[in-house]
């Protein structure tokens, strides 16, 4: 069973630690979604930190069972796989010495994506205050909402995509490593003929191609899909790209689209993608993304050159 890297198991303890995965089932073949190495490339990290009561509206002041929640810091923003703090300021009043405990229910947007975990502290003695806090991740793109029950506290967390450098390597929540090696502009290209001669093709007018150099790899144990090529876009101002058929064949990157699309743990493919593009565009302006799915979730992943 491959290890499903979600923020909560089932009975997990909150405790001020990091959170253990759960299981699920292996990777499944296809991947379309909508909308990344665990490295953040971009500077952006956890963003806009916040020190309220959450997204109920509350001050954060209300009393519950004897504690009120004083201060809340938690990220708006993180990028899919990446560790991110929650951490809570709990103070004690009431008049007994004694441990704040709560359940705490994981909601993704996606089917199968809800967890349950427990909140527990050390023993607060009356009038004290303490900090509570958790390193967390989460494998998907997502909106992520963390209810705590007892606090009636919902706090809403967007975990999005990866941004990475032409060059850089991106590991999937199902083990497939993708890398975009670079991107190559040219108003033509030489393609061997079946007789054994090469013949030269010319953009049109105002056109050029942009041949995209692919290497996709499943570090997966067992067998599963690579991504097709028509999966992985070129998006110049915005509007994504599909790969287009050109006459050279040599050396593309072709993953096949009848039968068994399968590949053994270990086992790569390399190769480019060719895409037609207006001529005044340059490296700079241009933008590689793969969007991707399992049983579980969705993710993506846009490489660039600047």
């Amino acid at each position: 069973m491959r290890r499903r890297r979600f923020l909560l198991a089932s009975g997990t303890t909150l405790a001020g630690g990091a959170l253990a995965g759960c299981t699920g089932s292996g990777p499944k073949n296809g991947g379309n979604g909508d909308d990344s190495n665990k490295k953040q490339t971009d500077g952006s990290g956890p963003s806009n930190k916040t020190t309220s009561g959450g997204d109920d509206g509350g001050d954060g002041k209300a009393t519950v069972g004897g504690f009120q929640l004083v201060a809340a810091n938690v990220p708006n923003k993180v990028t899919m796989g990446q560790e991110f703090m929650l951490s809570l300021t709990l103070k004690n009043v009431g008049d007994k010495k004694k441990a704040f405990t709560s359940p705490v229910q994981v909601n993704g947007n996606t089917p199968g994506s809800q967890q349950m975990g427990q909140l527990k502290t050390d023993k607060i003695a009356p009038g004290e205050t303490t900090k509570w806090s958790t390193k967390l991740t989460y494998p998907y793109v997502a909106t992520v909402k963390y209810h705590i029950e007892k606090l009636k506290k919902t706090f809403t967390i967007d975990i999005v995509g990866e941004k990475l450098s032409l060059g850089q390597t991106f590991r999937s929540p199902t083990e497939v490593v993708v890398t975009i090696q670079d991107i190559t502009l040219t108003d033509h290209y030489r393609y061997e003929t079946g007789s054994g001669g090469s013949e030269m093709v010319e953009a049109s007018d105002g056109k050029q191609w942009a041949f995209v150099t692919v290497k996709a790899e499943n570090k997966f144990r067992m067998k599963q899909t690579l991504p097709k090529g028509e999966q992985i876009h070129l998006v110049v101002g915005g509007k994504e790209i599909s790969p287009t058929d050109i006459t050279k064949e040599d050396g593309q990157y072709k993953v096949n689209r009848f039968g068994d699309r399968t590949v053994a743990s270990g086992e790569s493919l390399s190769g480019w993608l060719a895409y037609e593009l207006a001529a005044d565009k340059t490296v700079d302006d241009l933008t590689v993304e793969w969007k991707g799915s399992d049983g579980n979730g969705s993710w993506w992943v846009r490489w660039n050159g600047n």
